[in-house]
C-alpha cells in the first residue's frame, strides 16, 4: 500500500475516498481483517466512511477500534518533524434493509427505505454527513467496499443507479453529466489483481485509468465474497454479480463463477485476504 518514490515522481493523485461497508457480527470482523491484511495507507485513502446498519453498535465501535490503530500505526511511522493528520473518517448509519425474522410482506418497505438512505449517502447528502464537521465523506466515494449482505446489496444498487442516471444525463446533455464514469465507457473498471493499489501508474482501483486522461470516475464497486463461503456463493453475491465491478472470491473452488445467466463474465481468484 507504499507508494514508491518512482510513482511519487510521475504522477500525482488527489485523496481517495473509500467507503467501506460493515455488514455486522462476522461479516464486520472479516472486512476489518482483510483491511488490515491489505495495509491500508491513510495517506492515499484519505477520506474514509463506514457504513453501518441501525442498532449495529458492534460495527461502529470496531470501527473506531480499527481506526485508531491506523492513527497509532502512523504515530508510530512518522520521523521527526513530520505531522500526523487529524483522522479523516466518518460512520453513517442507515436503515437494516431487513431485520432479523422480519416478515417477508414488509421487507421491500425497509429494503426501499435503506435504498433511498443509500442514495443520499452516496452522493454526500445523509443528515450524518451534514452535520460531519471533518469533511471526510461530502462527495461520491472513489471506491465501494462490501462483503453483505442486505446492506451492501443496497449500496450497490444505489451506486449503479446514480452512475446509470449519469450516463443518461451525459447522453442528452453532455455539459450536464458529472463524470461518476468515463463517457465512453460506462460500466469498464480496471482488472488490476490488486484490490488497493496507490500506485498511480498501476491500472487499479485507487489510480483509474479514466482519471488519468482528465476523467475522474467514482462509485466503483468490489464484491468480496466471505472466506467462509468455499464451494458456494452466497445470496447476496448471486444478486450483486452483475451489478459490481469486480467480484473478488477467496477460494479457487469459486473461480470462474458465472453468476446466474453468465453475463460473460467470471469472478476473480485472490486468495485469502484476512490478516
Amino acid at each position: 500500500m507504499r507508494v514508491s518514490s518512482k510513482a511519487q515522481g510521475k504522477q500525482p493523485w488527489r485523496p481517495i475516498h473509500l467507503l467501506v461497508v460493515l455488514g455486522s457480527g462476522g461479516h464486520t470482523e472479516e472486512m476489518l481483517s482483510m483491511l488490515r491484511h491489505a495495509q491500508l495507507d491513510p495517506a492515499c485513502y484519505a477520506r474514509r466512511t463506514y457504513v453501518v446498519s441501525s442498532g449495529d453498535s458492534f460495527s461502529a465501535r470496531k470501527a473506531v477500534e480499527f481506526e485508531k490503530s491506523l492513527e497509532n500505526g502512523r504515530q508510530t511511522d512518522k520521523t521527526e518533524g513530520d505531522q500526523v493528520q487529524q483522522a479523516a473518517y466518518t460512520i453513517v448509519t442507515v436503515p437494516r434493509a431487513r431485520k432479523v425474522h422480519q416478515s417477508f410482506l414488509t421487507a421491500p418497505l425497509s429494503t426501499l427505505q435503506c435504498l433511498g438512505f443509500c442514495m443520499l449517502l452516496l452522493t454526500g447528502r445523509h443528515p450524518e454527513q451534514l452535520t460531519a464537521t471533518s469533511g471526510a465523506s461530502t462527495g461520491y466515494p472513489d471506491i465501494i467496499l462490501t462483503n453483505g449482505p442486505g446492506t451492501g446489496v443496497c449500496i450497490v444498487v444505489a451506486a449503479r443507479l446514480l452512475r446509470l442516471f449519469d450516463y443518461l444525463v451525459y447522453r442528452i446533455v453532455p455539459q450536464g453529466g458529472s463524470n461518476i464514469t468515463a463517457p465512453s465507457d460506462p460500466t469498464s473498471t480496471s482488472t488490476s489483481t490488486s484490490t488497493l493499489d496507490c500506485e498511480p501508474e498501476s491500472n487499479s482501483q485507487c489510480g483509474p485509468r479514466s482519471q488519468r486522461r482528465g476523467t475522474p470516475r467514482y462509485l466503483r464497486t468490489i464484491f468480496i465474497e466471505s472466506w467462509a463461503r468455499v464451494t458456494t456463493v452466497s445470496l447476496s453475491g448471486k444478486i450483486l454479480f452483475p451489478l459490481v465491478d469486480r467480484f473478488l472470491v477467496q477460494w479457487d473452488g469459486l473461480a470462474g463463477y458465472s453468476g446466474w445467466f453468465g453475463f460473460g463474465r467470471k469472478a476473480e481468484y485472490v486468495g485469502t485476504l484476512l490478516s
